[in-house]
């Protein structure tokens, strides 16, 4: 069998867009590791002006504009966009031959006001420029049954044109034995023993920190031993000003610059992982954090309950009080948390790059080999 020619359309640098990169990397090395041979991937990174400056406005015409004109010489025999907020691609790249991965379609279910808990965003006229688009590709691949069903319901694209795949988890996730959480805490500047250590992420509002900080406050009032709340990247204003109004400064600490390659070590110092988000397409930290056996502690919102299911401890998003009684039923019921340990790892073995592999390159076929 010949092998098949994908030309991959990742996303700008300067997007930022980190999922996108796991996905689109543990894709490319998961099939050239398991299915040699059968894809020959040709990736395509677009690339901005030299010179010119990734602000705001230079990104949207790099985005629309000089994409576009840029990917119209690139066509493999299949192609594939990782991000749907590419999707406006299809109006150059032949459909019939594209396949589009969907990791959500935030934009649009917030101006629709589909998210509990938060406002109703104005009109995003150029990201449904490029989610409509997606009607016309030949193939969708999503990543949660939730962005299934908001494909079909939203976007009223046919069920027969998605298929769900969820993505892998890197093995580097994985606990550590003593002496490794030992030098991963020295690496990071987290020592000691006694403190224990609850772990936020993320940036955008759907992360829903105004709740987290606030469950977190209320488990400062019933838990007697010390506690330290970590923040994963810079705060927003609006975050240090919530830290400052709970009370909680003192026992707060920024992790700002940590790579993807310390991200284990992180979540193997940390005592649970505090997710209670709005809205998710997928969600990769409860995954990693439950691959290197640290407890979750999330919402039961919108995909979660897909990634987590009986691994962690759910509750709504808005329940601060629900969200500070399950950490502190983590931190002083030992059997509870070694049993959500151990339903955690085996959950978080279930999602292998292998799989997403040999569902992805059926995906290939099926579009390549229906035109032929």
């Amino acid at each position: 069998m010949d092998s098949l020619r994908i030309a991959l359309f990742r996303n700008y640098v300067e997007d930022e867009r980190i999922s996108m990169e796991i996905y689109a990397d543990g894709l490319v090395k998961a099939m050239r590791t398991y299915f040699p041979g059968r894809c020959s991937f040709k990736e395509f990174v677009p690339t901005l002006p030299k010179g010119s400056k990734a602000g705001l406005w230079g990104m949207r015409l790099a985005r629309y504009v000089r994409y576009p004109w840029q990917a119209r010489c690139q066509p493999g025999r299949l192609n594939h966009i990782v991000d749907p907020g590419y999707g406006h691609l299809l109006y150059i790249l032949d459909p019939r031959h594209t396949v589009v991965t969907v990791h959500d379609l935030i934009p649009l279910i917030v101006w629709r006001g589909d998210i509990p808990g938060s406002l109703r965003g104005k009109r995003p006229w150029l990201n449904m420029f490029s989610f409509n688009a997606l009607r016309r590709a030949k193939h969708l691949i999503a990543v949660s049954k939730n962005t299934h069903r908001d494909l079909v319901n939203i976007l009223k694209i046919p069920d027969y044109r998605i298929s769900v795949i969820y993505p892998g988890i890197d093995k580097k996730f994985r606990p550590y034995g003593q002496d490794e959480k030992t030098a991963a805490g020295a690496s990071l500047g987290l020592t000691g023993d006694q403190t224990k250590r609850v772990l936020v992420t993320g940036a955008t509002f759907y992360k829903n920190h105004s709740r987290a900080l606030r469950a977190f406050a209320r488990l400062r009032t019933i838990y007697a031993k010390p506690l330290q709340l970590l923040k994963l990247g810079t705060p927003t204003p609006e975050f240090k000003t919530a830290v400052r109004n709970y009370g909680l400064e003192d026992i707060t600490h920024y992790l700002v610059g940590v790579s993807g390659d310390q991200m284990p070590a992180l979540y193997n110092r940390v005592d649970i992982l505090l997710f209670p988000s709005l809205y998710e397409g997928f969600g990769w930290p409860p995954l990693e954090a439950m691959a290197c056996g640290t407890p979750v502690v999330a919402s039961n919102a919108a995909s979660l309950p897909e990634v987590i299911g009986d691994a962690g401890l759910m509750c709504p998003p808005q329940d601060y009080e629900g969200l500070a009684q399950a950490m502190y039923a983590l931190l002083t019921d030992n059997d509870l948390r070694q049993a959500v340990i151990e339903r955690g790892l085996l959950r978080a073995a279930r999602f292998t790059w292998e799989s997403v592999a040999r569902q992805t390159l059926a995906v290939y076929e099926s579009v390549i080999y229906q035109d032929d």
